[in-house]
């Protein structure tokens, strides 16, 4: 391997570890109160160090929100079981990002906080960040819908319509969620399935009890 590419990787790995550490520093204290040396602490390096990486801790917040994107799109990459029908292949991807949401609740929390403490939307204090990566995730649904759906598994709809109606829908309940934590969210999937595919005032399936 050449040393321009051993460098290029070595910075991916140090920026990886630092953004490792600022979930966990952002998790301990909190985003706003969470400091360079707080996060250069948990990484093992001096706060001067970090300069050499992000030019300042707002990178470091953008990164860590583009992380947790990519860890929301990773999921429409795993395989799925053979012979499912589309409701059921939906059903494991929407049960794998709540599973997703619950192991990272605590970091998503101190976004929440942050954002309730300053009486701000997200988008006011992160702004072109925070909304390009909710968009990527919409459109990443969007494309799995395109790969997985017939045109009569969602009514006909644009995918990227439905995909926006479904990312809606998922973030209205997880928002309280996430700052109440009553129950597991991903028990929820049932009937987060039962709303799409059947409508609000259908007869629940087995397992999706409405609350």
């Amino acid at each position: 391997m050449k040393a321009p590419q051993r460098r290029e990787r070595e910075i991916a790995r140090t920026r990886e570890d630092i953004v490792q550490a600022a979930s966990r520093a952002f998790v301990e204290v909190g985003v706003h109160d969470a400091t360079m040396q707080d996060i250069a602490r948990e990484a093992g390096y001096t706060a001067a160090s970090l300069y050499t990486y992000f030019r300042s801790k707002q990178e470091i917040v953008e990164a860590v929100m583009d992380q947790l994107t990519a860890e929301f799109l990773r999921v429409f990459d795993q395989p799925l079981p053979g012979n499912l029908s589309f409701p059921q292949r939906f059903e494991i991807v929407l049960l794998r990002h709540l599973e997703l949401i619950e192991r990272r609740r605590a970091l998503m929390l101190s976004f929440h906080t942050a954002e309730a403490e300053s009486g701000r939307c997200p988008g006011d204090s992160h702004g072109q960040s925070f909304h390009q990566n909710f968009e990527r995730r919409i459109l990443g649904l969007a494309d799995w819908l395109k790969e997985n759906a017939k045109p009569e598994d969602i009514g006909g709809h644009d995918p990227e319509l439905v995909a926006r109606l479904l990312v809606g829908m998922v973030f209205g309940l997880l928002h309280g969620w996430v700052s109440k934590a009553e129950g597991s969210l991903a028990d929820r999937a049932p009937l987060l399935c039962d709303f799409f595919f059947h409508g609000v005032s259908a007869n629940p399936k087995a397992g999706a009890k409405r609350k």
